[in-house]
């Protein structure tokens, strides 16, 4: 019995010291705010975090926003972003205790200046995955030819390669690891790597943009700690995440098809040492490759859940893990359809009568009022029935009504005075991007019920403004539809209905 009690007691020992190697917290957080997440760091006890909002029917991409929270998910400050990081690809990272952002295809660099809120443009991105006071590392991938990773001797300029794609490194006891989505490196000296004959250059890869080779295929001379099974798997059940140096160990987070775990590799086999205890799917994009490794201690990582408002950040400080949940309140409003006649009739009526004196502000005080989201580009949009007056691209909302029908409004203003020239109420069809297929599939067939909408609504908005404005212009009816056109106090309203749209149109002369 007392050898049992032993037993007992030795393993309760081992287990509590494995548990008390990597401390794991966790937090919730609530933020409310528009779009869906892009690149995300943790900073100085600050999220530094990227919002990618639809920009609807329009043709350019997503509208990004970039905003500083507190810890307590509260926005510190809402930063604008410059027109050359509105694209589809860009990443965020630290270097030297500052913000940077650098794009994907032309590698345009920006700081965040957080004395004047504002991004600044600096010298173009180098593809440095790490630095130290030996050794600079480089990595590029070519796509389908492969990706090689350049050690720089700083001493002698030499490059040494090896074969990994967006590697992680560590450095420990004066080896390197190097962390792949499926591999695991230990290299003791760079120099015994292969000499590089097409060594990596700032000049042709980022200024000029023609630097170009197939991939290396060499592990030569590195040790390979541990390797995926399912290496040429597109979607493996295995992966590895990350890794970092802690407790003079090197652990890695790892994910197979059922747990996130951390361990650490021990005579050729991947140990657990604390398994996280929720389902959550960190993740690196494949184009923001420049933050995973501050100062060889601290990392974090972006992780999804399987609900698309609840997110996070995995915060690594050597063996501190933090687990930071976001749930994302912000929903985009939806009204009724009486609540939406009953704006649409009053705001025309206030447009209507205070249009000669109507400003930008004042329509962007009605549309905040009412929490409508906007949509305003930043490419040039104009109007053909204003062509021959200075405009500046318009101001885009939106609002949506009940499960039917979306509601755009165009603000045309003069460049000099900010007056307001031409309004568009634009009714369209309500498709929410996340439909399930067969809620899609049955939108798609639902042309009938479509014209019953928007005729609907026509007939709602003809009669509302016979009584209000009287008797039109004109009238232009054939088998694609109606025009009214009224005409008083030198303003030109338009009420057109087809098949597919509806539109309301004031303007002045």
């Amino acid at each position: 019995m007392r050898n049992l009690i032993q037993i007992l007691i030795l393993i309760f020992t081992i287990s509590s010291c494995k548990s008390q190697e990597i401390k794991v917290n966790y937090r919730n957080i609530e933020i409310n705010i528009p779009g869906d997440p892009g690149p995300w760091i943790m900073h100085n006890n600050n999220f530094y975090c990227y919002f990618k909002t639809d920009n609807d029917r329009f043709s350019s991409g997503s509208h990004h926003q970039f905003y500083i929270l507190g810890t307590d998910g509260q926005v510190k400050s809402q930063i604008e972003v410059p027109k050359k990081l509105q694209t589809f690809y860009y990443d965020l990272y630290i270097k030297n205790d500052t913000i940077f952002t650098t794009e994907y295809y032309d590698k345009n660099t920006f700081y965040l200046d957080q004395i004047s809120n504002a991004w600044i443009e600096t010298k173009k991105g180098v593809d440095l995955y790490y630095d130290d006071v030996e050794y600079s590392v480089f990595s590029r991938d070519f796509g389908e030819w492969g990706a090689v990773t350049w050690f720089k001797d700083k001493s002698t300029n030499q490059q040494y390669e090896i074969s990994a794609a967006a590697p992680i490194v560590n450095k420990l006891k004066n080896s390197y690891y190097i962390t792949t989505g499926k591999s695991i490196l230990k290299i003791d000296d760079p120099k015994k790597l292969d000499l590089s004959i097409a060594p990596y250059n700032y000049k042709k890869a980022v200024l000029d943009g023609k630097f170009f080779r197939e991939g290396s295929n060499s592990t030569n001379r590195a040790e390979i700690l541990l390797k995926s099974k399912n290496e040429y798997d597109p979607n493996p059940i295995f992966s590895f995440t990350t890794s970092f140096v802690a407790n003079d160990k090197l652990y890695h987070l790892y994910e197979d098809s059922l747990y996130n775990t951390i361990g650490e590799i021990k005579i050729d086999k991947l140990v657990p040492i604390y398994t996280l205890k929720s389902k959550i799917k960190p993740f690196h994009w494949y184009y923001d490759t420049r933050n995973p490794i501050q100062s060889n201690a601290y990392q974090t990582v972006q992780f999804r859940t399987d609900k698309d408002n609840i997110y996070g950040i995995l915060e690594i400080n050597r063996a501190n893990v933090s687990v930071i949940y976001f749930n994302n309140l912000y929903h985009e409003p939806v009204f009724s359809e009486k609540e939406m006649n009953d704006w649409v009739k009053n705001i025309f009526e206030y447009y209507y009568s205070n249009f000669k004196e109507l400003t930008l502000e004042q329509i962007e005080k009605v549309e905040k009022e009412l929490n409508a989201t906007d949509l305003t580009q930043k490419h040039k949009i104009s109007n053909y029935l204003i062509e021959d007056k200075d405009v500046e691209t318009p101001r885009i909302y939106r609002k949506v009504e009940a499960d039917k029908l979306r509601l755009i409004t165009m603000y045309y203003y003069s460049e000099s005075d900010k007056k307001i020239e031409l309004i568009e109420f634009e009714w369209m069809e309500n498709r929410n991007k996340k439909l399930s297929i067969n809620d899609l599939d049955a939108s798609d067939i639902s042309n009938e019920r479509r014209n019953m909408i928007y005729k609907s609504k026509f007939n709602w908005l003809s009669k509302y403004l016979r009584e209000k404005i009287g008797k039109p212009a004109s009238t232009k009816a054939n088998k694609n539809g109606v025009e009214i056109i009224w005409q008083k106090d030198n303003l030109s309203i338009i009420l057109e209905y087809s098949k597919n749209d509806l539109d309301l149109t004031i303007f002045r002369h």
